[in-house]
Formats: structure tokens, sequence, C-alpha cells
């Protein structure tokens, strides 16, 4: 099974806000966050619920279970995943707009 590659979403400015949120998280959190991460790459486009749900048009968001997390994402190209954006499910609907906006984005550049 191929592995899955996964990148950061890049502001203009060339800043990656899902490094700066992923540096926030205690050693626990990230632990369960890269599990997920791992579990993603391994799995692609093949990985479902409970870990992975399609937001429709495009939009993919990764479910860290043990603390809320979420981590939204697209597919491009052959093998390849965008992490567009995260946070928790408080800041969930906020989120997605963010991901949705970033998504768009990516898709006129191509």
């Amino acid at each position: 099974m191929k592995k899955w590659l996964i990148e950061y979403w890049k502001s203009a400015s060339g800043k990656c806000l899902i490094e700066k949120w992923l540096d926030k998280l205690s050693n626990e959190q990230l632990k369960s966050v890269a599990k997920e991460l791992l579990m993603l790459e391994s799995y692609g486009n093949d990985l479902k619920l409970p870990h992975s749900r399609a937001l429709g048009g495009g939009l993919f968001e990764l479910r860290e279970r043990r603390f809320g997390y979420r981590i939204y994402y697209i597919f491009r190209d052959n093998y390849v995943i965008i992490l567009l954006t995260a946070g928790d499910k408080q800041t969930q609907e906020n989120d997605i707009k963010t991901a949705r906006d970033r998504m768009l984005k990516i898709r006129e550049e191509k």
C-alpha cells in the first residue's frame, strides 16, 4: 500500500497555521492527534468513520476523539493530502468555513 503525502496549507506570506496549532498541544494531545494523522497518511481516501468523515464538496474532517480535535483536509493530485485548518468541537463551525475558503483558493490556483 502506497503512503499518502501530507502537506500543510500555507498563507500567501508563507505562514503555516496548522504547525502553530500543533505546537500549542500538550504532549498527550499531540500524541493522540499524531496517531490519527498516521492513519490518514496510511489509508488516505479509504479512511472512514469514526476517524474521517466527508463534509461534502471534497472537504473532509479528521476526527480525534479523545480531546475532540478536528483537522480539515482535502485530497489533491495523486496521493497528496493538504491539511487546511484545525480546532476543536467548539470552533468547528468557524473552522469548517475557514477550510472551505482555503479549499476554494487552492482550486483557483490549480
